[in-house]
């Protein structure tokens, strides 16, 4: 029997819904069976009262169901974070793909088109010349050949269509924020994962702490969704539990916030060609700390002073070896045949 979804958003309302609640408002949401006023009004409360972990995982076993997925390599990896952080900062996670691929790290990246910010990483991606709407038959062959793909979410998570235009209207974080790094078609098992509040950084460690994964979970100094350069930053492994991160340890210039700054994707896309090709400034140096952890993840290292700071200066290399540069060109001509 489907309940009235009004019970549902009244629980949202009352900050009652529990895990069983939560799946039944999921899948009648994800059938296509409720209206954008009423979805609207379900996760603006939902986000009002607080998220919690049984809400995400109640959400994620209903689109896990319904996502499209590829085979990967044991090894390969996301960068995939939540973004919602209200930085408008530059595509930071994208081009940490970039430097790990180039680092011979496979690479499945997952993201979409800009919805609670300027540009997201499908935007820069396109900017790019990256032909980020390949059929999806081809990704396997692409992550095969040129170590990276990039997985556009609309084609493999078709149910998220119900929501899309409810997400692009309200132009606030939601649950949805929390659920895309956590549904990567092609069930990575190391993911690089940067989230925008304590919060959200708790909900995650209480999920990854029921799933087989070896993740580096990040809540970046200032509510930034990735490592930041400009303090103290919390993060969560399974190897190493809760530590905290201080950047001093890399001995970086003093960051300067106009040169994280993001603007439309051409200019995002310009400012990665530009590290990439020698610029050294305070995003080559936040790439740099990102990818930094995703070497240390994938090599399994534990993330003292000596490690990170050693694999700081292998990202360094990889930059200067101009291999990220050509990852992004032979993606580009893989992705436009």
């Amino acid at each position: 029997m489907t309940v009235d979804f009004k019970e549902f958003i009244q629980l949202a309302y009352e900050d009652s819904l529990d895990l069983k609640s939560t799946k039944k408002a999921f899948m009648q949401i994800m059938n296509g069976e409720i209206s954008e006023i009423q979805i609207s009004s379900f996760i603006s409360l939902l986000q009002k009262s607080g998220v919690k972990s049984h809400h995400v995982i109640a959400a994620l076993e209903v689109m896990r169901k319904k996502m499209l997925s590829i085979n990967a390599p044991l090894n390969t990896m996301d960068t995939c974070g939540t973004g919602g952080d209200g930085k408008n900062s530059l595509n930071i996670s994208t081009a940490t793909a970039f430097v790990l691929a180039a680092s011979g790290i496979p690479i499945a990246k997952h993201g979409n088109r800009a919805l609670t910010s300027k540009c997201g990483s499908a935007d820069v991606l396109k900017a790019l010349n990256i032909n980020v709407d390949m059929e999806t038959s081809k990704l396997e062959d692409c992550l095969r050949n040129i170590g990276i793909c990039f997985m556009f979410a609309p084609n493999h998570h078709p149910a998220m269509k119900h929501v899309a235009q409810v997400r692009q209207l309200l132009g606030f974080r939601t649950i949805f924020n929390m659920l895309g790094p956590l549904l990567n078609p092609a069930n990575v098992r190391n993911q690089i994962v940067g989230v925008y509040s304590k919060e959200v950084f708790d909900i995650y460690k209480d999920v990854f702490e029921k799933e087989d994964k070896n993740i580096c979970l990040i809540a970046g100094h200032d509510g930034n969704d990735e490592i930041s350069l400009s303090g103290i930053n919390l993060i969560f492994t399974n190897k190493n539990g809760i530590m905290q991160f201080d950047p001093e340890m890399l001995d970086c210039p003093k960051m300067i916030d106009d040169e994280i700054k993001g603007s439309d994707a051409i200019f995002n896309a310009d400012r990665i060609i530009e590290i990439f090709k020698g610029k050294k400034d305070t995003f080559y140096n936040t790439v740099c700390a990102n990818a930094t952890f995703g070497i240390l993840i994938n090599q399994s290292e534990d993330f003292n002073e000596k490690n990170i700071v050693k694999a700081f200066k292998e990202v360094q290399l990889i930059i200067e070896s101009g291999e990220p540069l050509r990852i992004i060109e032979q993606l580009s001509k893989f992705t436009n045949l």
